[in-house]
């Protein structure tokens, strides 16, 4: 019996246990084939297209649309802010977050350093790769509930350790624990809002 008839044959038993719904390319609807829905993408583009128009009258005009800004507040938050808000935690929350970084800076060394230029001699010629870092970062750090400084240190350090010259990070309605930990990883600049506007 081949490996893909068992396959099959397990996906079968479990579909008549009411586990599994066994699906073929056949059952699977056109629209499902493209990653991003059209409505949401049509959306996402209108407002990008406003921001490259506009600039930033339509960056705060969608910031306030959702909430993120009341009018008349900034959309970046400085480095003093970055600061402030690090030296208003506990010493506990402040060493967590100290800690967390560390680790996270240790592991992004390492795999940085696992990936190496390298160039090797083929016949015609030379082929080889050449690891250069972008010159500037957007790491997004999504806005909610419930704080996630660790979207923040796990995006920036890692980009700030990769060699970006240029880190910004996006949050909407970010708490002291976004903005504290942005500081930690030495963030470039820090947008306060999210979205496609961003």
């Amino acid at each position: 019996q081949s490996h893909s008839h068992r396959r099959s044959s397990a996906g079968i038993i479990a579909a008549k246990m009411g586990v599994l719904r066994v699906l073929t390319p056949e059952t699977i609807p056109v629209e499902c084939s493209e990653p991003v829905d059209p409505k949401a993408l049509e959306t996402a583009t209108a407002v990008i297209n406003s921001i490259r128009e506009r600039g930033e009258a339509a960056l705060l005009e969608q910031a306030i649309k959702f909430g993120e800004l009341k009018e008349g507040d900034s959309y970046t938050a400085s480095k003093e802010e970055l600061k402030f808000a690090f030296d208003s935690l506990s010493e506990a929350e402040r060493g967590v977050i100290t800690r967390v970084a560390g680790r996270i800076r240790v592991f992004a060394q390492a795999q940085r350093d696992s990936v190496k230029d390298f160039e090797n001699d083929i016949p015609g010629g030379k082929a080889g790769q050449l690891v250069t870092p972008v010159d500037t970062a957007g790491c997004y750090a999504p806005g909610g509930r419930y704080p996630l400084p660790s979207s923040v240190l796990m995006t920036a350090i890692t980009a700030k350790v990769a060699g970006v010259k240029n880190v910004w990070v996006a949050n909407p309605k970010p708490d002291k624990f976004a903005l504290a930990a942005a500081h930690v990883a030495g963030v470039d600049g820090f947008l306060k809002c999210g979205g496609a506007h961003a």
